[in-house]
């Protein structure tokens, strides 16, 4: 994956500006989301809609640590590929749990949801996102984390409990409903089956960018993918070779990549939009 390309080469603007519309579904529970807005159009008050991106934005992460790590600005792309690409709904929104802005939510960096009509069971996305310079470093951390997890049973347990306990079930499908209800109901026996996939976003830096001329955008993008989809290979080796050594069998891991010309330029472009950095 990377940003769009525009007349002046990659468009950040345009990737900051589209993520930052996708706040308020990110951040606030559907039926909130819904309830709200069905009574904005009910009552004519365009100053619900306000408050509901204003709710969204408060509850982001806008200290100058968060607008250096960029880790949140990560979560949000991660959160968009699960919902338009994988097509698995967000089950746990960790953003309305805040108690205030600064305030971090530990464990999985988003966690989604889906029904899998072939294999008759859940399918849960456990979201990892890390965006750094070096591509080795990301994929790194992103193995650290999961690792982590599958070796600390506490740490799972408490992800389990944030499930059951916050999980938002609203525009979710029947299927995916009852599993879900099944699932976390201890007295049921045999367990309902249920697959877990660690989906991890890994931002980096690409110095192929720097290296791209071409009279036309769109011959300068054509040599870009034609370039990225060779290292894309290499890329899919790296990070097989790196699981394989450090997570134990089986592990369910799917990587998403994205080449950026430069992640803290991403970075501080996000954090002054939502008014977190300069």
């Amino acid at each position: 994956m990377y940003p769009l390309f525009g007349a002046a080469g990659t468009d950040i603007d345009a990737l900051v500006e589209y993520i930052y519309q996708s706040l308020v579904p990110y951040c606030l529970p559907r039926e909130e989301v819904r309830r709200v807005t069905e009574k904005a159009y009910e009552d004519k008050d365009m100053n619900a809609f306000i408050s509901l991106g204003d709710r969204a934005r408060e509850l982001f992460v806008r200290t100058s640590g968060a607008a250096k790590s960029g880790g949140e600005a990560g979560e949000l792309v991660l959160y968009l590929i699960l919902e338009a690409l994988v097509k698995a709904p967000l089950l746990v929104s960790k953003m309305s749990l805040k108690t205030n802005s600064n305030m971090n939510v530990h464990g999985r960096d988003g966690v989604h949801v889906r029904f899998c009509s072939k294999l008759k069971a859940l399918v849960l996305h456990l979201g990892e996102a890390k965006f750094h310079k070096e591509l080795s470093k990301g994929v790194d951390e992103a193995i650290d984390s999961i690792t982590q997890y599958l070796a600390d049973r506490a740490l799972r347990a408490r992800e389990v409990s944030i499930i059951h306990t916050h999980m938002d079930l609203d525009g979710l499908d029947t299927d995916a409903k009852e599993h879900l209800k099944q699932m976390l109901n201890p007295y049921v026996v045999p367990r309902p089956p249920r697959n877990e996939i660690h989906t991890c976003l890994i931002g980096f830096d690409y110095p192929a960018y720097g290296k791209l001329a071409g009279p036309s955008s769109a011959e300068v993008e054509a040599a870009f993918r034609e370039q990225y989809a060779k290292r894309a290979s290499q890329i899919a080796d790296q990070i097989r070779e790196k699981a394989c050594k450090r997570l134990p069998p089986p592990n369910n891991i799917q990587f998403f990549v994205m080449a950026f010309p430069n992640v803290e330029l991403f970075r501080k472009t996000f954090a002054q939009k939502i008014g977190g950095g300069k």
